[in-house]
C-alpha cells in the first residue's frame, strides 16, 4: 500500500528521524556509563561481590541495549534505505524494534530494584516499599503484555504501552518522594555530621530520580498525544524519551569522598566532585544505612523516639 505523499515528510522527520536521535542519545549515555563503571571499578576494588556483580550486570544489559538500537538504526537506514514502507513497518515486522519497550522496561526495573533496596534501608517501612515494588512489577508486566500484542500484530499494544508508562511514572514519583521524606525525617534527629551526609544524599536522590521521572512523564505525554494517522512532534518525544529512559540512571554530582580520606580534624573531605552513576551510589547507600543504624541506636537511648 503506497503512502500518501502528504505524510511522507512527517514520517521521515518525526518517526525515522526520532529513531536516529534516540540512538544517538542512547550511545552518548552509554559512553557516560562506560566511564562511570571504569571509575567505580578503580575506586571500589574492595566492595562486596554482590555490589560488583550488580554493576557488572548493569553494564552488560545497558551495552546490549545500545547494540539493539544500533541494529535498528542499521536496518532502518541501510537495509531499508530505498524502501520507506519497510522502514516504517519495523515496529510491527522487525523483532529488533518490537522488543524495544520490554528491553527498556527490564533495565528500568533492574535499576528500580536497587532504589527500592535503598528505600528499605532508609525507611524500614514494609508497606511503602511493598507498594513501590508492586507498582514496578505491574509496570514490567504491562510492558511484556504490550510486547506480546505487538508480536501478534494487535492494536491493544498501544493501550498497554500507555499503562506501562503511566505506572512507571507513578512509581518513580512515589519512590523519589518517599526516599526524600525519610532522609529529611532522619536528618532532623541525627548528629550534625550524619545530618550533613543525609542532606547530601537527599540532594543526590532528587538529582538522580528526578530526570528519570521527568523522562517517563514526557514519554507518557508523547505516547498519549501523538496523532496515529500523521506523525508529529509528540511521537518524536515518545520515541526519544523512551529509549534514553533506562540510561538516565544517575547524572548527579556527588560530594562524598570515595576513598575515605580524612582531614586533620578526622572528618572526610567533601570536595571530591565527580560525575557518578548508580554503581557509585551503591557504596554511598551502604554508608548511609550504616550511619542510620548507628544513629537509630543512639536516638533510641537518648530521645526514646523510634523511627517510623
Amino acid at each position: 500500500m503506497a503512502l500518501p505523499p502528504s505524510v511522507i515528510p512527517a514520517l521521515l522527520t518525526f518517526y525515522l528521524g526520532a529513531w536516529d536521535l534516540a540512538v544517538c542519545g542512547d550511545l552518548i549515555l552509554q559512553g557516560i556509563i562506560f566511564a562511570q563503571v571504569a571509575h567505580y571499578t578503580t575506586l571500589h576494588k574492595k566492595d562486596v561481590l554482590a555490589l560488583r556483580a550488580f554493576v557488572a550486570v548493569l553494564l552488560i544489559i545497558t551495552t546490549l541495549k545500545s547494540a539493539q538500537v544500533i541494529v535498528v538504526m542499521w536496518i532502518q537506514n541501510v537495509e531499508h534505505f530505498l524502501n520507506l514502507e519497510a522502514a516504517l513497518s519495523m515496529s510491527t515486522h522487525s523483532w529488533t524494534t518490537q522488543i524495544d519497550l520490554v528491553f527498556v522496561a527490564l533495565i528500568a526495573f533492574y535499576v528500580q530494584l536497587f532504589f527500592c533496596q535503598r528505600l528499605w534501608g532508609i525507611s524500614r517501612n514494609v508497606y511503602i516499599v511493598a507498594l513501590v515494588l508492586v507498582i514496578f512489577v505491574f509496570a514490567l508486566v504491562a510492558a511484556i503484555v504490550s510486547c506480546v500484542f505487538t508480536f501478534a500484530g494487535q492494536l491493544k499494544n498501544v493501550t498497554w504501552i500507555e499503562i506501562h508508562l503511566a505506572t512507571v511514572f507513578a512509581g518513580d514519583v512515589l519512590l523519589c518522594g518517599s526516599t526524600i521524606y525519610f532522609l529529611l525525617y532522619h536528618s532532623k534527629y541525627a548528629s550534625p555530621e550524619t545530618a550533613g551526609m543525609l542532606n547530601s544524599i537527599t540532594k543526590l536522590t532528587f538529582q538522580s530520580a528526578a530526570p528519570a521521572a521527568i523522562c517517563a512523564l514526557i514519554s507518557l505525554v508523547g505516547t498519549v498525544a501523538w496523532d496515529r494517522t500523521t506523525p508529529n512532534a509528540y511521537v518524536m518525544l515518545a520515541i526519544i524519551s523512551n529509549n534514553v529512559l533506562p540510561k538516565l540512571i544517575r547524572k548527579a554530582h556527588s560530594s562524598t569522598d570515595r576513598e575515605g580520606t580524612a582531614t586533620t580534624s578526622g572528618r572526610r573531605h567533601t570536595n571530591n566532585i565527580e560525575l557518578t552513576d548508580i554503581s557509585s551510589d551503591l557504596s554511598v547507600a551502604i554508608r548511609v544505612q550504616t550511619e542510620m543504624e548507628a544513629t537509630q541506636s543512639v536516638l533510641s537511648s537518648k530521645h526514646d523516639r523510634p523511627y517510623p
